[in-house]
C-alpha cells in the first residue's frame, strides 16, 4: 500500500512577503548545523511523534489536542473554586471572574469536539508543507519555498524560547509549531531544511537508512541537480562510491 500525504495547496504566498523577509525573529531556511540523528528510538518509542515517513514525506503528530485539554481544564478548575469557595464570601471581582472563567470553560471545550484534523506534513516529494490552521481554520498547506520560518522569544526568563515557529499566512500574524527534530530553532530549522531538500540526500539517522539507496538513485537519474537551500556544512552521500559518482555527474 502507497502512502500518499499530498494535499492541495491552499494558500500561494504571504500578503507581506517582503516585510516578512525582514522580521527580527526570522529564520531563514538554511542548513546551519548537523541536526540529531532520526533513530530507531524515535520512532519505536511507545508514544512516538512520528506517523509515517519515508524519501518522500514525513508526517508527525500536533500537538493542537493539547489547547482545549490545558487551558479548559484550567478555567474549569478556577470556575469549581469560584463556585465553591474555600473560605471567604465572593465579591463582585469573583463574580466577573466566574463568568470569564465559565465561558473560557465552554469555548475550550466546543473547540476540542469541534476542530478540525490537524496535520504536521512535510512533502519532500512536491516540495510542499502542511501545517496546522489557527483555531477552527483548516490546515494550511503551501510551496515550502515560500513558508517564513521564526522564532519564539519566551518570557523574560527565556522559558519557551527560540523554539521554531512557522509565520502562517493570516491577515493578523499568527504561528505554528514547527517542531521535528530538537527543540532549538536553528537545529530544527536545519533538519527540516535538510529532507525538504531534494537535491540532498536524506538527513543522518537510521530511520532514513532503508530508503537512501532509492533516493540517490532517483537523484542520479535528474543528474544529481544542484541543492536548494544553502547549508554551512556538508551534506556527504551515505558512501564514498556514492559521493564519487555525484561529484562526477552533477559536479558537486
Amino acid at each position: 500500500m502507497v502512502n500518499d500525504y499530498t494535499r492541495k495547496i491552499t494558500h500561494q504566498n504571504y500578503k507581506n512577503p517582503e516585510k516578512l523577509k525582514k522580521y527580527y525573529h526570522r529564520v531563514v531556511k538554511k542548513i546551519y548545523t548537523r541536526p540529531r540523528d532520526l533513530g530507531q528510538k524515535d520512532i519505536n518509542m511507545k508514544y512516538s511523534d512520528y506517523i509515517f515517513f519515508d524519501d518522500n514525506f514525513l508526517v508527525t503528530k500536533t500537538s493542537y489536542f493539547i489547547i482545549p485539554i490545558i487551558f479548559g481544564g484550567a478555567s474549569l478548575i478556577l470556575s469549581l473554586l469560584l463556585i465553591f469557595p474555600l473560605n471567604e464570601p465572593r465579591d463582585v471581582a469573583d463574580w466577573s471572574v466566574l463568568v470569564i472563567s465559565v465561558f473560557c470553560t465552554m469555548f475550550f471545550v466546543i473547540f476540542g469536539l469541534t476542530m478540525p484534523k490537524k496535520e504536521h506534513i512535510l512533502n519532500r516529494k512536491d516540495g510542499l508543507i502542511t501545517f496546522t490552521g489557527f483555531f477552527w481554520q483548516k490546515d494550511i498547506t503551501m510551496e515550502f519555498n515560500k513558508v517564513e520560518f521564526a522564532y519564539s522569544t519566551g518570557g523574560e526568563d527565556l522559558v519557551g524560547g527560540f523554539q521554531l515557529q512557522i509565520i502562517r499566512p493570516n491577515k493578523w500574524q499568527t504561528f505554528a509549531i514547527a517542531g521535528y527534530i530538537g527543540s532549538e530553532c536553528y537545529s530544527n530549522m536545519s533538519f527540516i531544511t535538510w529532507y525538504m531538500d531534494k537535491n540532498r540526500p536524506l538527513p543522518p539517522g537510521e530511520a532514513f537508512d532503508p530508503y537512501r539507496q532509492q533516493d540517490f538513485e532517483r537523484r542520479k537519474a535528474e543528474g544529481f541537480p544542484k541543492p536548494l537551500y544553502s547549508s554551512k556544512i556538508s551534506t556527504p552521500e551515505a558512501t564514498k562510491e556514492q559521493q564519487a559518482e555525484r561529484k562526477r555527474i552533477g559536479g558537486w
